[in-house]
């Protein structure tokens, strides 16, 4: 082959997935251009007459036969599961592959969802993978085999579907023959074991009565659709005949499944009006069947599957956390973890979305003037005063179930009470104000499906200025829009209005009451969500509480934090029964704890889980700032991950000493300071005020020549409060101080002194900070102490290698080119000449955040809120 020619693997690739995507964009286009034809001359006023009509009672029944005949389909799962020997209960089996046909059937992709879902579900019951890969193929070839018995049955008969044309009859027909085909050839595929290598290993070849049995199965499953069918094209009042019927329904589902198009919409839709009215059936009971088929078998299912697989998937978090892991090795896999991984977000976000929808339900029912002959059968029977106040009062349960669907999207307890109280007086207004019973049951039923989640209701506050609170006060505010656009235009189309008109025939003037009813429950909904779920304020602790934290540091040890505590800038969370102290600060929807827990070491788990749950239960996000790597095993088993800042420098007291060519450059700068006469002194609490003063002076000194403000959170600043906590080491050149520094003492046997607050004169000499330094080190040394931290060195051998995570090797090149910006290395070299032993220091955070927006979150915390960050 020609050097110079392209490879043809590329190009195949390349045609192919050009093919994924022009293949159903081509049916949908032929088929929405045939059915075009049908609805030139569609009515859809009939259609909406036809829908209304729909007796409530018998949709509800049709509805339970449509999830019946989803939930059978697992019926091919549990066959292929036993003569797999796969050890799993029947009624876990059949609930996973109810939700994953359910969601298979309408967002399905190329089968990625269905597949993916059972995966995630089998490999968290630990199903082994070659195992769980068999079943889904097994049921991914038989599941066909049914719609093709079907067709074969169908032509067996003559019953071809009516076409528009002559072309359109032998394209009908030339599918239904393709179609028929699959079953012979599912036949000798299954029964050839060299076929079949991907079963394993020591599972023999498929049995005949196996294989006749899932394609008997199938059959019963494409029967039991065809069945819905028939169901919801009777309620519509499409007269229908069970041959024919089959025959079009066989066509359209072999089109919908060829075209590739996630539940056939639009071509099997246009298929079946097409064949169906061919035969002479009206357009707007077909259209009306259709779209109660597309509500009862598809959307319903779909909402109860990802209700069921949100609550399957969260009670299996680590497996998930596990099963994505496998999946991102496997690019074969990968895709199918995207659909499947997303599956445990859902659970509580379909009620919410359900409460929003009955919210809509009621504007519109309220709105369309269609519905209320019902009214006069419910005038006659209550008061007028009650006839009138329930329309009214739907209006306003309505917008205020269309606010609370954000506290239910928070699960946020107090949101759930209300909305559940809501729900059954909307349902009792459904009856009082026009006997709508398919409403009460609707509302009734979202009623019923939050109450079996209440336990995940746990939260006393949510975020007011999220994007998500944003989203949904959009969503509440469009509703009312158009619910006030409409209800305005109605009455400025109405000559005769009369705002105090009452009775069934008002519908004028009980549509203009109602839009001040929707202005109401908007008004009452937005101060309600202003002040009942909004977080709490945060206590700053008092003098109290800070001893309190000061003796259990001192009892049990405090880690390389603990005494940052006492700038009181911090909350204090006690956590354990009052053994741990977690140290924190809060920034947007951040809890920033300083390092890891202190206290009793039996306590330090529960109180990592203690934080979480509290951060968990006001909607924040609990965040855990320089933990050090003895303690990075807790947060990883607690299912944190972690990102390197950087490394923090320790020197063992125990080997220091100013003689010796390793301590040399410290040894120079004492000798030099005794030149300069400069003078060493250290410092107890309480402070004289004049010392205070001269701490100021060259305090103020420092920042006006750094040209900074004061920090806070894991930096310390001038206080005299915080320094009282404390000794402070003091250099005076005769007699005049020109540089401090505030002492750390380590608190128990693992913590380490340490220098915090460091500042000096601008015209201090050369190497004052050495002298301080050198005498600090000594008095920590004679006072017993271990070690001493000189602190941290940001970025200092953060993404050093090519395997470090991507967000690390990014930051490694802040380190290398970013001294314009901050003196990275030069703080590492300052440090290294002390010849410490560097300890990692990380960032402990929950999975799926994005590390430089935290990161940056970090850094307003420290520099006291986004406005100084943002402004100085």
């Amino acid at each position: 082959m020609d050097a110079t020619q392209p490879a043809p693997g590329p190009q195949r690739h390349v045609l192919l997935s050009a093919l994924r995507w022009l293949l159903p964009l081509a049916f949908l286009i032929g088929t929405l251009v045939l059915a075009g034809r049908e609805l030139e001359s569609f009515d859809l006023a009939a259609l909406e007459r036809t829908l209304l009509a729909i007796p409530t009672i018998e949709a509800a029944a049709v509805a339970l036969f449509a999830l019946a005949a989803v939930a059978y389909t697992g019926l091919i799962d549990l066959a292929a599961a036993r003569w797999l020997k796969i050890d799993l209960a029947w009624p876990a089996l059949l609930r996973l592959s109810f939700v994953a046909n359910a969601l298979a059937n309408t967002l399905n992709l190329s089968g990625a969802v269905g597949s993916g879902v059972r995966l995630l579900g089998l490999s968290a019951h630990q199903v082994p993978l070659k195992r769980g890969a068999a079943l889904i193929g097994l049921q991914v070839l038989a599941l066909p085999t049914g719609l093709s018995v079907l067709v074969i049955a169908a032509l067996a008969m003559g019953a071809v579907p009516p076409a528009p044309d002559a072309t359109m009859h032998w394209l009908a027909i030339a599918v239904l023959v393709a179609a028929a085909l699959y079953l012979p050839v599912y036949l000798v595929l299954t029964g050839n074991r060299r076929l079949m290598a991907w079963l394993p290993a020591e599972q023999g070849q498929p049995p005949l009565t196996l294989r006749l049995h899932l394609a008997g199965l199938s059959l019963v499953d494409w029967v039991l659709a065809a069945a819905t069918l028939w169901f919801c094209l009777h309620l519509a009042g499409a007269v229908v005949s069970p041959l024919l019927l089959l025959a079009a329904f066989g066509c359209a589902a072999v089109l919908g499944l060829v075209s590739l198009i996630p539940g056939g919409f639009g071509v099997m839709d246009g298929v079946l009006l097409l064949a169906l009215t061919a035969a002479g059936v009206p357009q707007g009971r077909v259209g009306a069947g259709l779209f109660l088929f597309r509500i009862v078998y598809y959307l319903l299912p779909m909402l109860a599957g990802l209700w069921l697989g949100g609550g399957m998937l969260a009670q299996r978090v680590p497996a998930l956390a596990r099963w994505r892991v496998r999946l991102a090795e496997n690019p074969l896999l990968a895709v199918l973890g995207v659909p499947a991984g997303a599956l445990a977000e859902f659970g509580v976000r379909i009620l919410a979305l359900l409460t929003f929808g009955a919210g809509v339900l009621l504007l519109v029912s309220a709105l369309l003037p269609s519905l209320h002959h019902r009214m006069l059968h419910a005038s006659s029977a209550l008061a007028l005063p009650a006839f009138e106040g329930s329309h009214w009062l739907s209006v306003l349960t309505g917008v205020l179930l269309l606010g609370l669907a954000r506290g239910i999207d928070g699960r946020v307890r107090v949101a759930y009470r209300l909305v559940q109280w809501t729900l059954w007086l909307s349902a009792l207004l459904a009856l009082s104000k026009g006997l709508h019973w398919g409403e009460a049951l609707f509302l009734l039923a979202v009623s019923g499906l939050l109450r079996t989640r209440r336990s995940a209701f746990s939260r006393r506050a949510m975020s007011l200025s999220s994007a998500r609170t944003l989203g949904w006060l959009l969503g509440l505010l469009s509703v009312v829009g158009v619910f006030f656009a409409i209800g305005v235009a109605e009455v400025l189309g109405d000559d005769s209005f009369d705002m105090l008109a009452t009775g069934a025939e008002a519908h004028t003037s009980r549509l203009a009451r109602g839009l001040g009813a929707a202005l109401l429950g908007l008004v009452i909904y937005l101060i309600w969500q202003a002040f009942a779920v909004r977080r709490p304020q945060l206590p700053r602790p008092g003098r109290a509480e800070l001893e309190q934290a000061r003796a259990l540091y001192r009892e049990h040890g405090g880690g390389e934090f603990a005494h940052l505590t006492f700038m009181g800038d911090k909350h204090l969370f006690w956590a354990a029964d009052h053994r741990a102290l977690i140290a924190y600060g809060a920034v947007r929807d951040r809890l920033v704890a300083l390092g890891a827990p202190s206290g009793d070491e039996a306590a330090l788990t529960p109180a990592v889980l203690d934080f979480r749950r509290f951060a968990d239960s006001h909607d924040r996000v609990p965040v855990f700032y320089e933990v050090l790597e003895p303690d990075l095993a807790r947060f990883h088993d607690l299912g944190f991950d972690l990102f390197k800042l950087g490394e923090l420098a320790l020197v063992p007291l125990a080997e220091f000493s100013l003689t010796g060519k390793r301590w040399e450059d410290l040894r120079q700068a004492v000798n030099r300071a005794g030149r300069e006469r400069l003078e060493f002194r250290m410092a107890q609490p309480p402070f004289d005020t004049a010392l205070q003063a001269d701490l100021e002076r060259v305090s103020d000194a420092w920042l006006a020549e750094k040209g900074q403000t004061e920090k806070g959170f894991s930096l310390g600043r001038f206080d005299p409060a915080y320094f009282a906590w404390g000794p402070l080491a003091l250099v005076y050149r005769d007699d005049e101080l020109i540089a401090f520094a505030n002492l750390q003492p380590p608190y128990g046997p693992r913590g380490h002194a340490s220098v915090d607050l460091m500042r000096y004169l601008p015209d201090a000499p050369r190497g004052t900070m050495d002298f301080l330094f050198a005498h600090v080190l000594q008095w920590s040394r004679d006072e017993g102490h271990a070690t001493f931290s000189l602190g941290m060195a940001p970025l200092s051998n953060v993404g050093a290698n090519p395997y470090a995570r991507l967000n690390e090797r990014l930051v490694a090149l802040a380190f290398r080119y970013g001294n314009r910006y901050y003196n990275y290395q030069g703080v590492r070299r300052y440090k290294e000449k002390f010849r410490p032993q560097w300890v990692g220091a990380y960032l402990a955070y929950p999975r799926g955040l994005n590390v430089p927006v935290l990161l940056t979150d970090i850094a307003a915390l420290v520099a006291g809120g986004y406005r100084h960050f943002l402004f100085g």
